[in-house]
């Protein structure tokens, strides 16, 4: 709860303050109000039939994507200043004209590049051709309602997690600067709760595992977290033949979605080593952090026991990694604008967690 409410004040503070209206006052109003519902759902839930909760989900899912829809149709994604939705849009538009396309700069800078990875591009060519990348945000919010009810099979528990969805300012930034960023975390959810629902493991469902981890693999660096904690403990209880050939198949994997844009010939010249997604997504690490990021999500990987805690351990390590990251950045960076003014800080990062709290709250109500 604590990592809930740290995200979604964490951008009132930011987005609210930069408006004459106080942002505490506003992080306060919010944060009694995120309490109070929280104690009036656990106080009276139980009263409530699984069929109110039925039809209550459905209605507030209506609600969410109309919601949307209206954001859509109303906010010039041109107005805003965050480039996730032309990244992969303006990477779309470069693609089918023939041009190379991890070398179209978005809406918001010349020297900004697509980052996101082969596989993450191909799944939104549908929402392009449809006219508008942002129609994803719709898409991924009906596949996790799905998938959500399919993996508690309660709609008592979907209605909580749909609502504190609603309730989350930062989930509706993703949504006014169509952002991508939220949809590539539910995505990795989807396939957690999916896995997790049908009990496979990496040494009974081997070749299974590894196309779906190659794939994930080939959507975003920051969808690799997740798996990583989720698989780790069934990854070391593999045979030593498994545990060499199972990174080995993933990277080859993602290296079959690269070839083509490794292989991509601009004037006898393969630009992919001079411009490639890799250089946006790592530009900004730092080896020590990383390194002991590394050595923790294998503790983290190996602490829970179930996959309710797994969902809480991997909220808190995704915490602990960016907020590390950021605390590298603010270590090295010799501006005097402050955490909220520089661009160099990116609190959007800290919504990966987003998905996995909420998870983990909804896991603590019960059904009767």
């Amino acid at each position: 709860m604590v990592l809930y409410l740290f995200v979604n004040v964490l951008f009132i503070l930011k987005y609210v303050g930069r408006t004459d209206i106080p942002a505490y006052l506003v992080a306060i109003i919010y944060a009694i109000i995120f309490v109070g519902f929280v104690y009036l759902y656990y106080k009276f839930a139980s009263k409530i039939s699984q069929n109110v909760y039925r039809i209550t989900s459905i209605i507030l899912l209506g609600i969410l994507i109309l919601a949307i829809s209206l954001a859509l149709v109303n906010i010039d994604p041109y107005s805003v200043r965050v480039d996730r939705w032309s990244a992969v849009s303006f990477f779309l538009d470069a693609l089918f004209n023939g041009q190379y396309p991890y070398g179209a700069h978005t809406h918001v800078s010349d020297t900004n590049f697509p980052s996101p990875f082969p596989v993450w591009h191909f799944i939104n060519v549908g929402f392009y051709l449809l006219g508008d990348v942002g129609i994803g945000l719709i898409f991924f919010l009906i596949l996790v309602f799905v998938f959500i009810q399919f993996y508690f099979d309660s709609y008592r528990k979907t209605f909580y997690f749909f609502a504190l969805l609603a309730l989350s300012p930062a989930y509706w930034w993703e949504v006014a600067v169509r952002s991508d960023s939220l949809s590539n975390a539910f995505l990795v959810l989807i396939f957690i709760i999916w896995y997790a629902k049908k009990k496979y493991s990496v040494d009974k469902n081997f070749l299974l595992t590894v196309v779906f981890c190659g794939l994930i693999a080939s959507t975003r660096l920051s969808a690799i977290i997740p798996v990583a904690l989720f698989l780790f403990g069934s990854y070391i209880r593999t045979s030593w033949i498994k545990k060499i050939i199972f990174p080995l198949a993933i990277l080859g994997l993602v290296f079959l979605t690269f070839l083509p844009f490794i292989l991509w010939n601009v004037d006898g010249e393969l630009i992919f080593f001079s411009r490639n997604p890799f250089m946006s997504q790592t530009s900004v690490g730092n080896p020590v952090i990383l390194t002991l990021m590394i050595i923790a999500g294998m503790l983290f990987a190996l602490k829970w026991k179930n996959t309710n805690e797994y969902f809480g351990y991997t909220a808190s390590f995704i915490f602990l990694f960016i907020l590390t990251s950021q605390l590298g950045l603010m270590l090295n960076d010799q501006s005097t604008e402050s955490f909220f003014t520089n661009s160099i800080y990116d609190v959007s990062y800290f919504t990966l967690y987003l998905p996995y709290s909420i998870m983990y709250l909804t896991t603590k109500v019960k059904d009767a």
